[in-house]
């Protein structure tokens, strides 16, 4: 086979871009914007930075404090032109202060996905900053509690949301019951009216919750209810909802989440009377 003869520096800029776009993070920050002078000029081009991908593998490859100030870093980069970000797997504390370091920078925001190193926690500054995200279209919560101030938010503060994901626990246990929590759904149906998109993963909500979620989204086309096991799946509000939602995924014990088979652990609720007993505890820590 004949050898190669194209040379990566008589590539277009825009086919740099291109690819550069594709690198890691971390990449780019510590290797590829060495590389040469015209590969620093484009990884400096705030168009480089509009959607940000900050992953897990930095924290693999650096202590928290590191992995905190290059994300900072890539936020900087991006020059407030910044639509589409995902957060490390902070701890509590840096989660919050990237947080609200985001929301200082970023108003042009459109997706927005978090989770949390230490599961229920990290979110108390959420309802702040979404203050300073008026184009927030999509939100993705893993590993979550998310209570009715972060929807209240949501409603006040982001009148384009479209599309709302929240895992409770994207790595627990699959077949297990959870808790009877009708609260988050009745907060969404109460406020989130324009919503088109709703995933709740691993939700306590039941039927009583579910119709409140079909009774105030009359918009709602997609509807994901994987293991939410206290759905009544032969109840009249599930029949409604086949007739209301065009895409419904319902609760099947056969069918785990693909996308976090291999990071399975388990949650212990019994540290509380209640699952709305720990919203409630959560809340006022």
């Amino acid at each position: 086979m004949a050898a190669s003869t194209t040379n990566w520096f008589d590539l277009t800029v825009y086919l740099k871009s291109n690819i550069l776009c594709r690198v890691s993070v971390p990449d780019v920050l510590e290797n590829a914007q060495k590389v040469c002078t015209d590969w620093f000029k484009i990884c400096k081009q705030p168009s480089m930075w509009k959607v940000l991908n900050l992953d897990n593998s930095m924290l693999n490859n650096a202590d928290s404090a590191r992995c905190l100030k290059m994300s900072k870093h890539a936020v900087d980069r991006s020059q407030g032109q910044l639509v589409d970000i995902t957060f490390p797997k902070f701890k509590t504390k840096e989660n919050d202060e990237f947080l609200l370091y985001v929301a200082d920078r970023a108003s042009q925001l459109k997706r927005l996905t978090m989770s949390c190193s230490s599961w229920g926690y990290g979110l108390k500054r959420l309802p702040e900053a979404l203050k300073k995200f008026p184009l927030l279209e999509e939100l993705t919560l893993y590993s979550v509690i998310v209570f009715t101030q972060i929807i209240e938010s949501l409603a006040r503060y982001c009148p384009l949301l479209k599309t709302l994901t929240v895992d409770h626990e994207p790595h627990g246990s699959w077949n297990t019951q959870v808790p009877l929590y009708d609260g988050l759904a009745i907060s969404i149906g109460e406020n989130l009216h324009d919503l088109r998109h709703l995933t709740l993963l691993a939700n306590g909500v039941s039927d009583i919750g579910l119709q409140v979620i079909l009774d105030g989204c009359p918009h709602l086309e997609s509807l994901d209810l994987t293991m939410c096991w206290n759905i009544n799946l032969k109840g009249d509000v599930v029949k409604k909802c086949k007739e209301q939602i065009k895409c419904l995924l319902l609760p099947n014990r056969n069918v785990r989440t693909k996308k976090y088979d291999n990071d399975l652990v388990h949650y212990d609720y019994g540290l509380f009377d209640s699952f709305e007993s720990y919203y409630t505890d959560y809340y006022s820590l």
